[in-house]
């Protein structure tokens, strides 16, 4: 009986840990897939992809790249914006450029 408990604990022991050592994704893999947001008062999607953004409602993409772990370039119509990604959870996106924040939330 000693044993069994012993296999037991270890067995679980072992879970836990694989478990804390299983990597965060980066930004780079969270932002993939569709996001929807009020961008100057009207209701859009964006799709992003591993290189270009989609906007839904327009049918336009746009290239963008990653300049760093933490932030994005995205090539609009000629126009360069940085901005800023982060994840309030992987559900909800922030992106911020020139002192702007906008709010994204993950689309099912």
């Amino acid at each position: 009986m000693r044993n069994l408990q012993l296999v037991g604990t270890l067995l679980v022991s072992l879970f836990l840990v694989s478990c804390a050592s299983t990597p965060e994704p980066t930004k780079a893999e969270m932002i993939i897939g569709a996001w929807s947001a009020e961008i100057q008062g009207q209701a859009m999607t964006l799709v992003y992809g591993e290189t270009d953004v989609t906007v839904r409602e327009f049918g336009m993409s746009f290239p963008y790249e990653w300049v760093d772990a933490d932030n994005i370039r995205l090539n609009a119509m000629g126009q360069e914006v940085v901005s800023r990604v982060e994840f309030d959870s992987p559900e909800q996106m922030r992106q911020l450029a020139d002192g702007q924040e906008q709010v994204f939330q993950r689309v099912q």
